[in-house]
């Protein structure tokens, strides 16, 4: 399986005897999952929600939104960084990297990244128009 997002070539990796593959039981039989390559692209996409989480914050504290304002910038930027994910990184091809529904998809860390933007946005909206 080769595996652009979690950077995982042919070399190495013989889906036959690796025990990190799964093989599909349908009538096709070709259908692989590498749980190693899944497992990288989660660290991978968890990585970048974080660190939407914590710039969102730093720019909806420095540019004073609070209240909805504040909520709608948060849950505008998650659903344009989860887009963004799903079209450039994954070629618009979910089930091949993750095994989830769009909804999931977009929801699965929705709460940590909304405790790291409200960490960052009182931080700076605090730096900027409280002190």
């Amino acid at each position: 399986m080769i595996d652009p997002m979690a950077n995982l070539g042919n070399e190495g990796f013989d889906p036959t005897t690796s025990n990190n593959a799964v093989g599909d039981l349908s009538a096709r039989g070709n259908n692989r999952i590498n749980i190693h390559a899944i497992h990288l692209n989660n660290k991978k996409i968890d990585k970048v929600r974080s660190f939407m989480g914590i710039i969102s914050g730093c720019v909806a504290g420095v540019c004073g939104l609070t209240g909805l304002q504040g909520l709608v910038c948060f849950l505008a930027l998650h659903i344009l960084v989860n887009v963004s994910l799903i079209a450039f990184k994954m070629n618009l091809n979910l089930k091949a990297y993750s095994h989830e529904s769009i909804i999931s998809f977009m929801t699965i860390d929705l709460q940590s990244c909304a405790l790291s933007y409200l960490l960052f946005w009182t931080l700076f909206y605090g730096l900027v128009y409280l002190f």
